[in-house]
C-alpha cells in the first residue's frame, strides 16, 4: 500500500473536492484523480461518488476512512522514530531494578553528563528476560552480576560491590529476625545458602532494594542490600555479625551488535568506585 494514495484519499475526503485536494497537497488536479483511481482499482470499489462539484463518499469510502486514519498515524510514529533513532546515538541499556536503584541510577547521570549527544532507554526486567531481548536485538547492553554463558555474548567485568546483611535495628541477630529475600540472580543464592539459617523462609522475596529498605522494621526482617548503598538509606544498619560478600559486575553485549564500538566507548565511564 502506497502511502501517498492514503493521505490523497484522506485529503479528498477532508475537503470534498478534487482541486481543493490537490492544492493543499502541492499537485495538480490530474494527479489527485489518477491517486484516487488507483487506491480504487487496488481496493476493487468505489470510494468517491462524483456529480460536478458534490464529491461525497461512498459506503466503502466510509468504511476505509478509519482504517487510513490509523494507517497514517501509524506511519507517521514510525517514520518519526526511525527518524529520531537516526539522528541520535540510541542505547538500550537493562538491567534488574535492585541494580538500577543502587548502582546504575547515578552511572546514567555520568553518561548523560559525559556523553550529551546520546539518547538512553534504561529498561528494568528480570535477568532471563533482559538476556532473550538481547538475544532478539531489542536490548544493546545488559549490567548483570552473572557472567555470560554464551559464546555469542561480549562481555566485560566493570568491578565488584560489596553485599552484608542490614536490619531496621543495629543490636538485633538473625535469630530473633524473619529473613527477607532481595534477588540477585541464581548464582548468590548458593552463597547465601551459607550465610543464612536453613531455616529461614523468606517473608518477602522481591527485585526492589527499596521495597526492602522501607519494609525491614515493619517486618522485623533483615536483607542482603549494597553496603555503598545502604549506608545512605535511613534506619537500616549494617548487623555486626555479617561478613561482607563480594560479588561482581558484568557488562554484557552481542559479538555482532553494530553498536559494540559505541557501548565500548560508553563503559570508559566508571561504574563503580575503585
Amino acid at each position: 500500500m502506497d502511502t501517498e494514495l492514503l493521505k490523497t484519499f484522506l485529503e479528498v475526503s477532508r475537503t470534498r473536492h478534487f482541486g481543493r485536494a490537490a492544492e493543499a497537497l502541492y499537485l495538480t488536479q490530474s494527479a489527485v484523480s489518477f491517486r484516487i483511481r488507483q487506491l480504487e482499482n487496488q481496493l476493487g470499489v468505489n470510494l468517491f461518488t462524483r456529480h460536478r462539484n458534490n464529491i461525497r463518499l461512498t459506503t466503502a469510502g466510509e468504511r476505509l476512512l478509519p482504517y487510513a486514519e490509523n494507517l497514517m498515524s501509524i506511519w507517521l510514529a514510525a517514520k518519526k522514530e526511525v527518524s529520531h533513532t537516526s539522528q541520535h546515538n540510541q542505547i538500550t541499556i537493562g538491567a534488574s531494578a535492585s541494580l538500577w536503584e543502587c548502582l546504575l541510577s547515578e552511572w546514567l547521570t555520568s553518561l548523560y553528563q559525559q556523553h550529551s549527544g546520546f539518547q538512553f532507554e534504561a529498561r528494568i526486567a528480570q535477568r532471563q528476560s533482559l538476556v532473550k531481548q538481547l538475544h532478539e536485538r531489542q536490548l544493546d547492553l545488559l549490567v548483570t552480576t552473572e557472567a555470560p554463558k554464551m559464546d555469542e555474548f561480549s562481555s566485560q567485568l566493570l568491578g565488584h560491590f560489596d553485599l552484608a546483611l542490614f536490619a531496621a535495628s543495629q543490636q538485633q541477630k538473625k535469630e530473633d529476625l524473619t529473613y527477607v529475600r532481595l534477588e540477585w540472580g541464581p548464582d548468590f543464592q548458593q552463597h547465601e545458602a551459607g550465610l543464612i539459617s536453613n531455616d529461614d523462609i523468606p517473608i518477602l522475596t522481591t527485585s526492589s532494594a527499596k521495597i526492602v529498605s522501607k519494609m525491614l522494621k515493619s517486618l522485623n526482617g533483615y536483607a542482603f542490600l549494597p553496603v555503598e548503598w545502604a549506608k545512605g538509606q535511613d534506619e537500616i544498619y549494617q548487623m555486626e555479625e555479617t561478613k561482607l560478600l563480594s560479588r561482581p559486575l558484568y557488562a554484557i553485549w552481542l559479538q555482532n551488535s553494530d553498536k559494540q564500538g559505541t557501548i565500548k566507548e560508553l563503559l570508559k565511564t566508571q561504574l563503580i568506585a575503585q
